[in-house]
């Protein structure tokens, strides 16, 4: 199958060069995806798919014209459509596809018995969540979840050389769970879990976290006011930081002059206790490959370092644009063009335990998700701490409802205190708890 798909753009290739193309790159796709959705408690329709897509980029000179099919068969007319929009398109001299380097060996991608995983094999993995949502405790409520198993192979060529191809299986699953007692309802938990191999796949540890928080929200009472410490979960992390910390690191923010960071490589933008490293090359990872959108080879890579800031996420445009060298993030499907996006971005686990971090805590809020807004250009946030906790003298008082966080994401960077070695996967983030100061607290 993946010579087969490589084959197919190599010949796309020729095909647009045959039709007036200057240069060409051609990205196909293949995927077979098997999902379960839970509603409501309840298992709902399982379905399948599989789709083919190939997209075709082409240059005239420095002129880009980019089409993308279904019609797997033949990828003339497609090749045609984008070499029109070339010719219609203004010239870039920065439009340009990357020289052909050699690719790293990323292990544990596939599961080769993942073709025999079926729709059967997905409802019982989706049945077993709830019964051990249902074994963990009667209160809870899975109001959303589903397992889903996805099998892709992917092929990019172009012109200068490039031909690459890999096939790579992933199993996911979520929950979003509640629980009642009485008129009591608790805050909801959110929780995701992945693996790569269908004998590694575990349901039962994200769905009986999620049942431990909703089970420990109930009977919340009204929070405090003051300016001061939070906790934020792995997930609260995601809500809060993970965004604009991406988009002052996405190149093409820098080119457009929207980062704040443009000008702060090597200089502090965190705490010295804060490192970030995106690898898309993480073993068993799930946003492993050994390639990028356009065929350039993935590699470990710091962006911020004991807090300052040491890289930008980079694909072969901004490289071009900014003269520095690409750094394989180039992001996207074969349905589009290539923009700029993570791999497996992580935030290096510091020393203390969470209970460490509740300890060392006089007054504060320990905030399991984040409800609100975010703005990735000037940082501020405000919103409604989810299944969240009022912290006194080291010790969880009792659970909050209602209660608003705020403040500035490039403040709480900087103001960040302490990091758990607790981590935990939220999709392709692996994510400690962060002890952050000078956060507003607000009860409701």
């Amino acid at each position: 199958m993946m010579d087969e798909l490589l084959e197919r753009c190599r010949e796309g290739c020729e095909a647009a060069k045959k039709h007036g193309a200057t240069d060409a790159e051609v990205v196909a796709q293949r995927a077979e995806e098997i999902s379960v959705s839970i509603e409501k408690h309840d298992l709902q329709i399982a379905r399948s798919s599989h789709e083919s897509t190939f997209g075709i980029r082409v240059l005239i000179g420095d002129r880009l014209g980019f089409a993308s099919t279904n019609a797997t068969r033949d990828l003339s007319d497609a090749c045609r459509d984008a070499i029109t929009l070339a010719r219609a398109t203004p010239g870039d001299s920065h439009n340009r596809f990357p020289d052909s380097q050699p690719l790293p060996t990323v292990e544990n991608l596939l599961d080769e018995c993942a073709s025999e995983f079926s729709a059967a094999d997905a409802v019982d993995c989706a049945s077993k969540m709830l019964r051990v949502a249902e074994a963990a405790d009667r209160r809870v409520i899975v109001g959303d979840g589903a397992f889903s198993s996805l099998r892709t192979t992917r092929a990019v060529a172009n012109t200068l050389g490039v031909a690459a191809s890999e096939a790579a299986s992933l199993f996911t699953h979520h929950v979003l769970v509640t629980a009642k007692e009485d008129e009591r309802v608790s805050s909801m938990d959110f929780q995701f879990g992945a693996c790569r191999h269908a004998k590694d796949i575990d349901v039962a540890p994200a769905v009986v976290l999620a049942c431990r928080n909703a089970i420990d929200s109930l009977g919340s009472a009204p929070g405090e006011t003051f300016q001061g410490v939070v906790i934020l979960s792995p997930n609260a992390v995601l809500d809060i930081l993970v965004a604009p910390l991406l988009f002052q690191t996405n190149a093409r923010n820098v080119l457009r002059g929207l980062s704040r960071w443009r000008d702060r490589l090597g200089h502090p933008v965190a705490s010295p206790a804060l490192s970030v490293v995106d690898d898309g090359t993480r073993p068993g990872g799930v946003a492993s490959s050994s390639f990028d959108r356009e065929g350039v080879p993935h590699a470990a890579l710091p962006l911020i370092e004991r807090g300052r800031l040491v890289s930008f996420l980079h694909n072969t445009y901004s490289s071009s644009a900014l003269g520095v060298p690409n750094t394989g993030h180039a992001a996207g499907s074969a349905n589009t063009l290539p923009m700029i996006g993570p791999t497996n971005l992580a935030l290096a686990p510091g020393a203390a335990s969470l209970e460490e971090l509740v300890t060392d805590t006089d007054q504060g809020l320990l905030v399991g998700r984040f409800s609100g807004n975010v703005d990735p250009i000037s940082g501020d946030f405000s919103g409604v701490a989810k299944a969240a906790h009022l912290l006194r003298h080291g010790r969880r008082v009792c659970p909050v409802a209602g209660t608003l966080v705020a403040g500035n994401v490039f403040d709480a960077l900087c103001a960040i205190m302490d990091i758990s070695r607790n981590t935990q996967q939220v999709f392709g983030f692996t994510l400690p708890y962060l002890r952050i100061g000078g956060v507003s607290v607000t009860a409701g």
